[in-house]
This record gives C-alpha cells, sequence and structure tokens, in this order.
C-alpha cells in the first residue's frame, strides 16, 4: 500500500485561505464535491465533526489528521491543504495547525483505512517532511515530498 494512490494533484490545496477549523473543514469537502468524489457535502461534514467532537484530530507540531467514515464516500481518499495561516485545531501542544490531511473512507473498508490512518500518522511524524511540506510550491512537489519520505518507510 502507497498514500500516493489515495492523493492526487487535485486533492492538495496549497496556501488554504480560512480563518478557522470549521471553514477549513468545508473548503476541504468541497473540493471532495469538485472531483466527483463525494455526492453529499453535508453527510461528508457531519461525519467529519462528529469524529472530532469524540476526540482532537491535531496532533501537534502544527499537522492535524482529522479522519471520517462516511456513506458517500465511493473510495478511500486524502486531500492535503496546506492552511495560509495556522488555525486553532485544539492541539495539546496549543500550536496552529498549518497542515490538515484530510482522510475520509467509505463505511465497508475500515480495516484499510486504518492501515492508511497508521501509515499516514507515521509518515507525518518526521519534522523535516512536515517542514518541506510547509515549503513546497506544488502539488507535484507534494507529491514527491511524500514519496520521498515513505519510501524510506519501506
Amino acid at each position: 500500500m502507497r498514500l500516493s494512490q489515495y492523493l492526487d494533484p487535485q486533492l492538495i490545496m496549497l496556501d488554504l485561505p480560512a480563518p478557522n477549523k470549521s471553514e477549513a473543514l468545508t473548503k476541504i469537502a468541497v473540493r471532495l464535491v469538485e472531483n466527483k468524489l463525494i455526492d453529499d457535502c453535508d453527510e461528508f461534514l457531519a461525519a467529519v465533526k462528529k469524529r472530532e467532537n469524540q476526540g482532537c484530530t491535531a496532533i501537534g507540531h502544527c499537522l492535524a489528521i482529522p479522519h471520517a467514515r462516511s456513506k458517500t464516500l465511493k473510495k478511500i481518499v486524502i486531500v492535503m491543504a496546506r492552511l495560509r495561516a495556522g488555525i486553532d485545531f485544539g492541539a495539546e501542544d496549543g500550536e496552529p495547525v498549518r497542515l490538515v490531511f484530510l482522510l475520509g473512507t467509505p463505511e465497508d473498508k475500515a480495516g484499510e483505512y486504518l492501515k492508511v490512518l497508521a501509515r499516514l500518522s507515521k509518515l507525518l511524524k518526521e519534522n523535516g517532511l512536515r517542514g518541506d511540506l510547509l515549503k513546497a510550491a506544488s502539488a507535484v512537489e507534494v507529491l514527491e515530498l511524500l514519496e520521498k519520505a515513505e519510501s524510506k518507510l519501506s
């Protein structure tokens, strides 16, 4: 399994303007609608927000990995958003979030979804990768950075 199979350039949003967590998640969901990956934006956002209410998905060091299972998804997807300005996501370290990797999955793919979430979490623990992602100039560069970092895991 490679993370690149769940993320494509259309799902990488660089310098996204969002004043708060709710608006950031909404803009990410709209991108999924635009790419015909979900049919029901409201249902998907409700699933993501329900998961956020169960426990904060900001893991510190400017990073959040919101995730949810939703019947509106047809396949597992990852959307990466680099926020123009850091926003409060409720991270324990108090640091504003700049990198959001939203992971969504159909309800019937729980096993694969957990493996993708674990791999993504492990990969993004690398300080150097997070710093590089904050400086990346394009979606293609983001994909290259992730691929290079993932190759080191294997």
